[in-house]
């Protein structure tokens, strides 16, 4: 843990309790990182937070709530296998524990508990669509918005490769060792064949997740969020919000054509596309990652007189 990182902590957001800790100077400008389906806020490597914080940002990471330290919701009602399959097929609805707009209303409560009144938001997979979520619902209080391999909803887009919705479908072992074995398993066919896949980094990574706590239930209640919410892109078009989309070019999960297809829904955003890139984010792309993040926030900041 470097000087800039604080330690984790919990703080009150639309009636739940988040887990986040923070990068650098909190008199900087606020970044809010939104991890995606199943993933911890540690997800968002300590030192990819370091490197944003380096360039003069405030960096606040969290869980979503049903994940790691955050509130789960261990009563609700959790979709069987089939049903998630039968509502990606034929979008009927079933009734939710919660949707995305619920998780956006979460990260408005972790900024209103922290003191910041608007930020700026990055959003990875379903992090993506929730930072979506919130510009829609919340465009006074963004600064930027940064959506990164994830989607607008539009059932009209390719979908997953059936060996990346195997991968995420694969029941999760509950014993340590299984579910390391699993993680590196399942990210192993996610991240694409495009960089080479470094198998230590993720062990270490489903390691310190299966320590802080794991929840497949929550993963799956997740899942119904994404389904339920729907399409984003009519109410996308009505946004005034400096945006940047990155994606992969070879990401198995949501695949490249999701990139250009939210860039051209909302007006004036740019589209990163970096070649070979699976769903994640290899260290070899982070540098240009963070300085496409980085710039794209920074001019967006308000500027100030000498």
């Amino acid at each position: 843990m470097t000087a800039t990182h604080g330690a984790a902590a919990f703080a009150p957001a639309n009636g739940i309790r988040l887990c986040y800790d923070t990068f650098g100077d909190p008199a900087h400008p606020p970044m809010v990182l939104i991890m995606g389906l199943g993933m911890q806020m540690l997800c968002w490597d300590d030192d990819f937070c370091e490197l944003l914080a380096a360039r003069g940002f405030r960096v606040i990471r969290f869980d979503n709530r049903d994940m790691g330290k955050s509130t789960t919701f261990l009563n609700a009602r959790t979709p069987s296998i089939a049903e998630l399959i039968l509502s990606q097929a034929t979008r009927l609805r079933f009734r939710v524990p919660y949707t995305l707009r619920d998780m956006a209303a979460d990260t408005a409560g972790l900024m209103d508990a922290l003191g910041i009144a608007s930020a700026h938001l990055v959003g990875a997979s379903m992090g993506g669509m929730i930072a979506q979520e919130f510009a829609i619902g919340y465009p006074g209080r963004v600064r930027s918005l940064t959506s990164l391999m994830s989607s607008t909803g539009d059932p009209k887009l390719p979908q997953a490769q059936p060996k990346a919705m195997a991968a995420l479908a694969k029941k999760t072992p509950l014993d340590r060792a299984g579910f390391i074995h699993r993680y590196v398993e399942m990210w192993s066919v996610i991240a694409g064949d495009g960089f080479p896949f470094d198998p230590e980094r993720m062990a270490r990574q489903g390691a310190a997740s299966y320590d802080r706590g794991i929840n497949p239930p929550g993963v799956a209640r997740q899942l119904l969020a994404i389904i339920a919410s729907g399409n984003r892109k009519k109410a996308l078009r009505e946004l005034r919000v400096p945006t940047l989309v990155i994606h992969g070019t070879r990401d198995p999960l949501i695949p490249f054509a999701a990139g250009p297809d939210t860039a051209g829904a909302i007006p004036g955003a740019a589209l990163l596309a970096i070649d070979g890139m699976g769903h994640w984010m290899p260290r070899e792309v982070w540098p240009r990652i963070v300085d496409a993040i980085a710039r794209h926030a920074s001019a967006s900041e308000p500027r100030r007189d000498p």
